[in-house]
């Protein structure tokens, strides 16, 4: 074993330090953090560099996109944004989106929450069979209900409506919700749902004013995901909406490709893109903490 001399400062006879041999499992480890770190920095620059890009490009003039496509904007062009919230719609959009998301959501927690309370705290005949058919619901592809979903909004009337929007959102999102909640639920302490029944609470006031608000953290962490994935949304509201009016941020940004392209302003387009973005930041970055503690309690807990 290899070893150091070192000679203290006082003078004193030289101290032996023994050094430490590289196992080849240390060396392993060191291989696969260093491999590890470049991965998510590569991962990082993919990820942030071509959102970079889109805000620097959405202050440029068409004219400079082309001519200098990496380079920074001369002027900003602050009027870009104008345009792509007055002229091309963008307001109208979000509005739609907003509407639309925040309606799917209620109705998707809200409905989610009771049925994964239910499943998770009562025995009854059916439970499990309740249980696995939301379940096998999200083992079919979303793509195969299309068909069958037109026709079903269409005979109900509201094809082309964000009413219908709403209904598809809101069944798509539950099978996930139910799944994702009920381990919050099954592990939630009983003495205090039998302490509020001794207390005189009803059923309605147990759920809604004791074992919600003990389900805080997975609440939060499966609304914000499915917050994300209505609001980024595009193949439903393409086959149920048609009326421009209607039109919500995803598909309204399809669109806006086509006017830019025909128009040439190509820089209210990425401003557009920018305006899409803005609120899936700001809900990340008012829930990304309650969001990290949610995964992870939901991971202990499951």
């Amino acid at each position: 074993m290899s070893s150091a001399t070192i000679t203290d400062t006082q003078g004193k006879a030289p101290v032996k330090r023994k050094r430490t041999p590289l196992t080849p499992g240390m060396v392993v480890g060191k291989a696969s953090s260093i491999i590890i770190q470049v991965f998510m920095w590569l991962f990082f620059i993919s990820v942030v560099f071509p959102m970079l890009w889109t805000l620097i490009t959405s202050l440029k003039t068409s004219a400079e996109l082309f001519q200098s496509p990496w380079a920074l904007p001369v002027i900003p062009q602050w009027d870009n944004y104008v345009r792509a919230w007055t002229k091309i719609n963008v307001g109208t959009y979000i509005f739609n989106s907003v509407f639309v998301s925040a309606t799917s959501l209620f109705f998707i927690m809200m409905l989610g929450a009771m049925v994964a309370y239910a499943l998770a705290r009562y025995e009854f005949r059916g439970n499990r069979v309740i249980y696995f058919y939301f379940i096998s619901a999200m083992m079919i592809p979303g793509f195969l209900g299309f068909i069958p979903a037109w026709f079903l909004l269409r005979d109900l009337g509201i094809l082309g409506t964000h009413l219908g929007l709403i209904v598809m959102y809101t069944s798509g999102s539950l099978p996930f919700t139910i799944f994702f909640l009920q381990a919050f639920f099954k592990t939630l302490p009983r003495e205090l749902e039998e302490a509020a029944i001794i207390d005189g609470a009803n059923l309605y006031v147990v759920f809604f004013r004791v074992m919600l608000p003990l389900a805080t953290s997975g609440m939060l962490t499966i609304g914000i995901f499915n917050f994300l994935g209505v609001w980024n949304e595009y193949f439903w509201a393409l086959i149920t909406i048609s009326d421009d009016k209607l039109k919500t941020l995803p598909l309204g940004m399809a669109n806006l490709y086509e006017i830019a392209h025909y128009a040439t302003d190509w820089g209210a387009m990425f401003a557009g893109f920018i305006i899409m973005l803005v609120p899936t930041f700001i809900v990340y970055a008012i829930f990304q903490n309650r969001l990290a503690e949610g995964i992870t309690v939901g991971a202990l807990k499951g």
